[in-house]
């Protein structure tokens, strides 16, 4: 599961992304078209590098990516949470919590990657 997780392709499928900061606190919903693409773009992921997670990072706050699954039988579809990235105050780094089995995959990203996350969190 984890080498078929693409972040470029689960972030293009999000129909809503919860940005939220260290507490947990709600800093921004992005909903529109427009705001996703905006911000799938601003994250670079052709930037993105996977990376041992140097220990000791703080956490700067999380994105949840949110996707409409309709249920077979169902005619009511339900947001449904597809990943959360993670990001840290003191590095460069981001990891993305997939869902599936405990599988959470950490990257070095590009510092004015990072400079945008951290902006978001800080709402």
């Amino acid at each position: 599961v984890g080498a078929n997780f693409n972040p470029d392709r689960e972030m293009s499928k999000a129909q809503k992304i919860v940005v939220a900061g260290t507490e947990g606190d709600e800093k921004a919903v992005l909903e529109t078209e427009d705001e996703i693409d905006a911000f799938v773009k601003s994250v670079n992921v052709e930037g993105w590098r996977l990376a041992d997670l140097p220990e000791g990072l703080t956490g700067a706050g999380s994105f949840t990516l949110w996707q409409t699954e309709t249920l077979f039988g169902d005619k009511k579809a339900e947001l449904k949470e597809i990943c959360a990235f993670l990001i840290y105050e003191d590095g460069d780094y981001l990891t993305i919590d997939t869902g599936f089995a405990n599988i959470a995959i950490s990257f070095s990203i590009p510092e004015e990657t990072a400079d945008y996350l951290r902006s978001l969190t800080q709402g």
